[in-house]
């Protein structure tokens, strides 16, 4: 996917006002942008490219671009807005503030789960798709795919819910530095491209990691996409996957 210039000018200005703003996802088939309160550590790539979006670390924005808002000294909870040769601040806006203060739930215990593909696992193990919302976190216990390019898991919430988080417990036992990239998308299909991006990980992970990814733009949907990108074939596996999100009654 190719990122037009004007776009990721005006997603990286928009970002290097916003001291909350730590990294940026560029969705493809909407051509928008999300901000990410959160930067992978390790990270020291400039555009890191996706299926459907890209992302880029606010770290590797040159100031510059920020203009008269260079060196700002506004609040985390306001943006910076440039007048003349200064600047003011500005609270972000009210409403997304209230959201986030909306308290979620783990909501994806026991529901429907699926996979890109199964894997036959010895008798020793369990690694089918929905144990990876079964809650037991054990070297024994796991979702697991074949080895893909882009191997992924999914489950489904049972109703629209607005997604705050989603914490990923790497496999116990073993493996950790095969997943390297990883994407959380919500939506109402599985079609990725029509999907919102939550957020992502950029590996590699350890063995028994516990990956938070929190949705800064709280993206409604039923259901919650996991995708590992690799650069050669790996598979794909989870301890456990918790989906947090409150009802979406609006």
């Amino acid at each position: 996917m190719e990122v037009s210039l004007p776009m990721w000018s005006l997603c990286a200005q928009l970002c290097s006002r916003m001291k909350i703003c730590k990294s940026i996802n560029f969705i493809a088939w909407n051509e928008t942008c999300q901000i990410n309160y959160a930067e992978p550590n390790g990270n020291m790539d400039g555009l890191i490219k996706s299926v459907g979006n890209s992302f880029v670390a606010t770290s590797t924005i040159p100031e510059e671009i920020a203009g008269p808002c260079k060196g700002h000294f506004c609040k985390v909870n306001e943006v910076c807005i440039p007048k003349a040769q200064n600047y003011i601040c500005v609270p972000l806006l009210e409403g997304f503030a209230e959201r986030g203060k909306r308290v979620g739930c783990l909501v994806s215990q026991g529901k429907q789960t699926g996979q890109s593909t199964p894997y036959s696992c010895p008798s020793s193990l369990t690694c089918g798709a929905g144990a990876g919302v079964d809650g037991i976190k054990s070297p024994t216990n796991m979702f697991h795919t074949n080895d893909e390019l882009e191997p992924f898991w999914w489950v489904n919430l049972g109703e629209v819910y607005e997604v705050q988080k989603v914490v990923s417990t790497y496999r116990i036992d073993c493996c950790g530095e095969k997943i390297s990239k990883m994407f959380v998308h919500v939506g109402k299909s599985l079609d990725t491209s029509q999907m919102e991006l939550c957020g992502q990980f950029i590996g590699p992970a350890v063995t028994g990691q516990v990956i938070e990814t929190p949705c800064i733009t709280f993206p409604k949907g039923q259901l919650v996409k996991l995708t590992s990108v690799n650069a050669v074939p790996e598979a794909f596996h989870l301890a456990e996957v918790e989906v947090y999100g409150v009802l979406d009654i609006i």
